[in-house]
Order: structure tokens, then C-alpha cells, then sequence
């Protein structure tokens, strides 16, 4: 008796959710490079609306081993604020679109929203154990987010990318002279830039799993199901 590997095709991505996705891919791209570079310039960080070199900061890169000098020198700040902004606005519209198309579709209340089941005791408990455990789903389940995967996408869309772009706006003094109540929600324009590089952390987080999942799971399988919208869904018989 041997195992004969078998499987077939199914549509797992919508091109609204592909073409959103790398459009995605893009922007974080450009905004993490560009963030990284308006910071350099500025390699602290402070807790209020004042903040200045020799100012009592809450980090410090120099605490890290590089020096303000250092860090200056490496860093761009006009091409970090230019590429930031624009990829910050295409960011802004692309998540515009694609939530509004899968409200729309209802894709977030069929594939992405956590049903009762999902939220036992026993399946969260089977769930964080094939999470520590680095195990890939299989068969149906494969084509499905489980519900860890659910919990962080809605967090990440419905909070951590609506704060990072309040946040960055009440870093903008064009803006914040419209709005200067957005300073005062933040406890000062240093708490907003401060907030602002915290949520990039865990962004940055939230791809560095995202990635590793996505290799544990099959990186050939699930990259090619994003770039053409099909999963290749493998069985095996016994003959």
C-alpha cells in the first residue's frame, strides 16, 4: 500500500484582494524605508508636544551604538518625507478600496469575522498549538484563515492602520492648523511621532509572522494563490 498524492484547484483570492495586497506590499515597502530615513535625522524619541537634541527623550538610538552623528549621516530626511507622504496617501486609498469592496462582498463577515465555534476554549487551545508548533494546515482548513489569522487582520486594519494614520497626521503642522485638536488627543505632537514608531513595531511584527506563516504553509502555494487568485489544494489516497 502507498499514498498517491492528488489535488485540485480552487480560487482562494479575489483580484480585489491580489491587487490590493500588492499594492500593499509597495507602499509598506516605501514607508518603512522612508520612515527609517526621516528617523535617522531624528534618532530620538519624546514624550509630549517638545523634543530636541539634549531634551530628556524616552529612546535614544545612540543608547543603541550609533550616534546622532552617525545616524544623521545615514539617514535623508526631504527624500524620507516625499516618499513617505505619497506612498502614505496611495496606502490610505488602496485600504479605502479594498475595505469598501469587501464590506461590499461581504468578505470580511464570510471568510474574515471569527464565527462562535471559532472562539471555544478546545479550538483556540488547537489553534495556538499548531501555531507554537509551526504546523501547516491541511485539506479545507488550508483554504480558510484560522481564527488567529481573523483576529490579527481585523486588528490590523481596523485599528493599528486607522491609529498609525492619525497619528502621522498630527505630525503634519499644514494639518494639525485645521485640526489642532489632533495634537491634544496624542497629549503633544512628540507623543504622536513617539505612538507612531511604536505601531510601526508592531506592523513590522505583524509581516515578520505573517511571512513566516506564509513559508511554513508553503511559500510556492500561497504566494502563487496571491499573484493568480488559485490554491492548489493536495489530498492523498491510499492505493
Amino acid at each position: 500500500m502507498e499514498l498517491k498524492q492528488t489535488g485540485s484547484w480552487v480560487l482562494r483570492h479575489s483580484y480585489n484582494v491580489r491587487i490590493c495586497h500588492w499594492i500593499n506590499v509597495i507602499c509598506f515597502a516605501y514607508l518603512f524605508l522612508s520612515g527609517i530615513m526621516m528617523f535617522l535625522q531624528f534618532p530620538e524619541l519624546y514624550w509630549g508636544d517638545v523634543g530636541f537634541r539634549g531634551y530628556e527623550a524616552v529612546f535614544k538610538l545612540s543608547n543603541w551604538g550609533l550616534s546622532w552623528e552617525e545616524s544623521d549621516a545615514l539617514g535623508n530626511r526631504q527624500w524620507g518625507r516625499n516618499y513617505h507622504f505619497l506612498f502614505a496617501w496611495i496606502f490610505l486609498f488602496n485600504n479605502l478600496i479594498y475595505v469598501g469592496w469587501n464590506l461590499k462582498n461581504r468578505h470580511f463577515s464570510r471568510r474574515m469575522w471569527p464565527q462562535r465555534d471559532e472562539l471555544s476554549k478546545d479550538n483556540l487551545k488547537k489553534e495556538l498549538k499548531q501555531h507554537l508548533r509551526l504546523r501547516a494546515a491541511k485539506g479545507d482548513a488550508a483554504t480558510k484563515y484560522n481564527v488567529f489569522q481573523k483576529f490579527s487582520y481585523l486588528i490590523v486594519i481596523f485599528a493599528l492602520f486607522p491609529f498609525m494614520l492619525i497619528s502621522g497626521l498630527a505630525q503634519m503642522p499644514a494639518f494639525t492648523a485645521i485640526s489642532p485638536e489632533l495634537i491634544d488627543l496624542f497629549g503633544g505632537r512628540q507623543s504622536a511621532r513617539t505612538l507612531h514608531a511604536i505601531s510601526t513595531v508592531l506592523l513590522v511584527l505583524f509581516v515578520v509572522i505573517h511571512v513566516i506563516e506564509v513559508f511554513v504553509a508553503g511559500a510556492v502555494n500561497h504566494i502563487r494563490a496571491m499573484i493568480t487568485g488559485k490554491y492548489y489544494l493536495s489530498t492523498k489516497e491510499k492505493t
